[in-house]
């Protein structure tokens, strides 16, 4: 068996090769559109063997393509790592110049993030500020519920599309700590025009403002973060807005609009 000889370390042929291809393919596929699965639910969709399922499935959370959780499997983070990477192309590059105007207007440092299971990947940084903070670095993950970025795409996805979340990251006195909470602060965002503020809930003395962007391949976070005691929020909120509907256009090639000189 193909497997077999996999697993043993036993050189493939390329037909070989090309059906375990085939079958990693079939498997991931399976996941498209699903929250958890178990076992026999992968198999099933995924219309292979049940023991080949099982196999290919121990390989892939080796290399962290898949999780599990129990009895159910998701996609891993490498996976969304690896996808966001096609995302980052077009997004950062659309999204650069504005967060550059926006860290030399404000002072404060932008990031720009995507969803990666059940926390927030950042795919870019500008600005210096938190240093003492290694998650808010590029690369760096926060969990969805606590990230203003997180809590804009949250609000921006449909319930049956969320992650899993299990809450258990505390950060500070002032972070998510259940979903009635969660919800609470869902509200808020909707309230604000899917606008996201987090104040101290990532971390003490820091407050961030967030936005989700729509891009060909899904949704990305735009946000500015800065100290507690300083950030104007409503004066952020305003500019995030902004600048969101920038990088959309930008990312999207529709022609910015011009905008009225008020003397």
């Amino acid at each position: 068996m193909a497997t077999q000889q996999l697993d043993n370390d036993v050189p493939a042929t390329a037909s070989t090769s090309s059906a375990l291809i085939d079958r990693v393919a079939m498997l991931l596929e399976a996941f498209v559109g699903q929250g958890p699965l178990r076992l026999a639910e992968i198999a099933e969709r995924s219309h292979l063997p049940r023991s080949s399922t099982h196999r290919v499935l121990q390989r892939l959370v080796e290399l962290g393509w898949v999780e599990r959780h129990g009895f159910h499997y998701i996609l891993g983070i490498r996976m969304f790592e690896l996808g966001s990477q096609v995302t980052r192309q077009r997004s950062v590059q659309a999204a650069l110049p504005v967060m550059i105007d926006i860290a030399r207007r404000t002072g404060h440092t932008v990031h720009l993030s995507i969803l990666a299971g059940s926390e927030v990947l950042h795919l870019e940084r500008v600005g210096l500020w938190p240093r003492a903070h290694p998650g808010w670095n590029v690369g760096a993950r926060q969990p969805v519920e606590q990230a203003a970025g997180g809590r804009a795409l949250l609000a921006a996805t449909a319930f049956e599309d969320w992650p899993p979340l299990d809450f258990s990251v505390v950060p500070t006195c002032y972070s998510v700590r259940t979903r009635a909470h969660l919800e609470r602060e869902l509200n808020k965002v909707r309230d604000r025009g899917g606008i996201a503020v987090d104040v101290q809930g990532c971390a003490l003395g820091v407050t961030a403002v967030a936005a989700p962007i729509d891009v060909d391949r899904g949704k990305i976070a735009l946000s500015v973060c800065g100290p507690t005691r300083s950030l104007d929020t409503d004066s952020v909120v305003a500019i995030v807005r902004t600048a969101a509907v920038d990088i959309y256009r930008a990312a999207s090639g529709v022609p910015a609009l011009r905008r009225r000189v008020i003397n």
